[in-house]
């Protein structure tokens, strides 16, 4: 079985028809029957169910288009990273991380990493996680700096950093009169049992974005499905909506002391078991990296080593 066995059975499974993929792989029905056969003769198992013109998978045919789709997907990323390095872009990083993360983080990250490294230049490739993702996938970037979870079971993931999630409450809300001026507002965050929210209005982040699922999960094992009244793309809409007084929702510490108004500098709360979110350098399996990019990664590891 070769690579072109792969992109075959993937254009057969997409196609309505036996002759509507010949058509599109320019090859006679007759011999794409013969590379059907073929491929199940060396699977041993049957994957598709013929009915007249059409096939429909068969649960393994389902294994097998998976698998088909990751070997093609690392073979095409093997290509292009192989060619990548063999052009002399060995000393260019090519790297993917929200425009969130990308405003808090690389400031401090790369003016003494290119300091010290002045012969490699970095790509900032600023998106959405799931976008970002996918590029990866494609081979466009070296690695991303993304929050972990949920995983893309086509990527791998290691976790450098460990990031504390707040419940942030404007500042005039009555619950805040519960608790000491003073733990309020300081960095020791009071507890504060999430159920107490069900009948608050949520302000938060659109579904695309991972955090969305995370805090869903987090109000109903509090036992209640948030009202969201206003969803945004970015945590600093989210922060600023609270502040306004909006509404109440879940913001990433570090997001703390950016509101410098202590007028309307929400309250921040921790949960009553505290929360935390992972945050990671993402790779594709076995993928091939250049020297620069291995130094940049190292440089993010040391970084969030120390925070």
């Amino acid at each position: 079985m070769n690579i072109r066995s792969f992109q075959y059975f993937i254009t057969i499974s997409e196609k309505p028809t036996l002759s509507a993929a010949a058509d599109a792989l320019y090859i006679s029905q007759p011999a794409l029957s013969q590379q059907i056969r073929k491929i199940e003769e060396e699977v041993g198992a049957e994957l598709f169910i013929r009915r007249g013109h059409t096939m429909t998978l068969t649960p393994a045919g389902e294994a097998f288009l998976l698998c088909s789709r990751r070997i093609l997907q690392f073979y095409e990323a093997m290509q292009r990273e192989v060619k990548m390095l063999s052009i002399a872009e060995k000393d260019t990083v090519h790297m993917g991380i929200s425009p969130f993360y990308s405003q808090h983080y690389l400031p401090k990250i790369l003016p003494p990493f290119l300091q010290k490294h002045p012969q490699i230049n970095v790509d900032i490739v600023e998106e959405n996680s799931v976008n970002l993702e996918n590029k990866l996938l494609k081979g466009e970037l070296d690695f991303c700096a993304l929050p972990l979870y949920p995983k893309n079971e086509l990527l791998e993931y290691e976790t450098i950093y460990h990031e504390k999630i707040l419940l942030a409450v404007p500042k005039n809300h009555p619950i805040n009169s519960s608790y000491p001026a003073d733990a309020v507002i300081s960095k020791a965050y009071p507890s504060i049992d999430l159920a107490l929210m069900k009948n608050e209005p949520f302000i938060g982040l659109k579904k695309i974005q991972k955090f969305s699922a995370i805090g869903l999960r987090l109000c109903e094992e509090a036992g209640f499905i948030p009202r969201t009244i206003c969803e945004t793309m970015n945590w600093e809409t989210v922060h600023l909506m609270i502040a306004s007084g909006l509404g109440v929702g879940f913001v990433p510490e570090i997001m703390i002391g950016s509101i410098v108004d202590p007028e309307i500098c929400p309250c921040y709360y921790q949960l009553s078991s505290p929360v935390y979110r992972d945050y990671a350098l993402v790779h594709r399996p076995g993928a091939i990296l250049s020297e620069a990019a291995n130094t940049l990664q190292d440089s993010l590891r040391e970084f969030f080593r120390k925070i």
